[in-house]
């Protein structure tokens, strides 16, 4: 009956369908088979990869980061032609459910990843202001200044050409120092208002660029330290004792103080007590973590031979400073476009060039 025979015909097929899997799998197709060979019919070369559980444990760690780094991605992360394999991939994902698009978020994430959006963390402002001061000065032996000189600028850097077109509003007692701003700043305005902006307003300062725009000179006012050197004979010939005293002539914090004294003959004998030195080819470096109020005087003694007491001289004194000699700061830095404030990082550089006593 009509039963039995569809029950033949589906048997027969599927007999049918049983030997084309087993002559298939004795003939690979070119899909890409590269397991193992067929049996001894096959005309393909054989290839058996190593069995999985001889990996080493490196190769596992290495293994999770490519996992990560090559992922399945969208279509469009895609490059070059496709093969048979992304033919037929494509071919199922669109027969699939819309939603398992949706199970691919790498795309976006690489996306995010690679975004050109720049960031400054609080430490490192996108507008950066650097206030720069060299202190020179030529010291006499007996206490005294023969000549004093302070040289000093303020350097702006902009990271983000978005915040370039600015204005600066400085702090700054211009009577006691000669200051010059940048040609391309506007000088009327420095003179009447103390700010710092550029003569043509439709313009922006230059980017990742640390420039110059104002400096300062001044030859008035009072070294920061003076000394007092007391050299007097020592009991035997030739030799020398010599006391270097210091005093300090401001309430400002001075740090990382070297005095370093020259000497020609054998290394000085140093007799006080707890101070820290350093001898250092012909030079005895005496060094002050800080001058403070709290040790606004000092001496440091040391006995050495010399055929005069010029032989000690000149002695020079490096020092920095956390506060510029000229008191010049910026209050604020204003965006020309919105009128608002903008937030910047400051930076202050005062150090000893060029001090000497003689």
């Amino acid at each position: 009956n009509k039963e039995f025979e569809a029950t033949e015909e589906r048997k027969r097929k599927a007999k049918q369908l049983d030997l084309q899997r087993k002559e298939m799998s004795r003939n690979p197709t070119g899909m890409g088979s590269t397991g193992r060979s067929g049996g001894s019919h096959s005309h393909f070369p054989t290839y058996t990869p190593p069995p999985k559980p001889a990996v080493a444990d490196s190769y596992d760690a290495y293994e999770k980061k490519k996992a990560f780094s090559s992922a399945p991605r969208g279509k469009g992360m895609q490059l070059g032609r496709k093969s048979k394999t992304t033919e037929m991939f494509d071919q199922v994902r669109n027969e699939l459910n819309p939603e398992a698009e949706e199970r691919a978020p790498l795309v976006q994430a690489q996306e995010a990843v690679v975004s050109p959006r720049q960031s400054f963390s609080s430490d490192r402002k996108a507008i950066q202001v650097i206030i720069s001061e060299q202190i020179s000065a030529e010291l006499s032996r007996d206490g005294g200044m023969k000549s004093f000189e302070v040289k000093g600028d303020l350097q702006l850097k902009i990271l983000d050409q978005a915040l370039s077109k600015v204005k600066l509003d400085i702090s700054a007692n211009t009577s006691d120092a000669q200051f010059r701003t940048h040609p391309n700043v506007d000088k009327a305005l420095f003179n009447g208002q103390s700010v710092i902006q550029l003569k043509d307003q439709s313009r922006g300062f230059p980017q990742n660029q640390q420039i110059g725009v104002l400096r300062w000179r001044t030859t008035t006012g009072e070294a920061p330290l003076s000394f007092t050197i007391w050299v007097n004979a020592g009991s035997s010939h030739g030799k020398h004792n010599v006391t270097v005293e210091y005093e300090l002539s401001s309430d400002d914090t001075l740090r990382d103080v070297v005095v370093s004294i020259p000497f020609r003959h054998d290394e000085p004998s140093v007799t006080s007590m707890d101070e820290v030195y350093e001898v250092a080819g012909g030079s005895l470096d005496w060094t002050l973590l800080s001058v403070s109020e709290d040790n606004a005087t000092g001496s440091f003694d040391f006995e050495a031979e010399a055929e005069s007491e010029g032989e000690f001289f000149p002695m020079t004194v490096r020092f920095r400073k956390e506060k510029p000699i000229v008191p010049v700061d910026v209050s604020s830095i204003t965006l020309l476009d919105v009128r608002e404030g903008v937030d910047f990082s400051k930076e202050i550089k005062v150090v000893a060039d060029n001090y000497v006593i003689n």
